[in-house]
């Protein structure tokens, strides 16, 4: 692999795992739990 598309991958990881936190983290989301789980198996 080269090397930018690792940078590029690990970028997108942790977006994901950074979006799973802010989402976790609003109380007034109804499904923050599954969102939580979705982004961070993605990431």
């Amino acid at each position: 692999m080269n090397n930018n598309l690792i940078d590029n991958l690990l970028e997108k990881s942790q977006e994901a795992f950074l979006v799973s936190i802010e989402l976790f983290n609003k109380p007034t989301i109804n499904y923050r739990a599954e969102g939580f789980t979705y982004f961070i198996c993605n990431a």
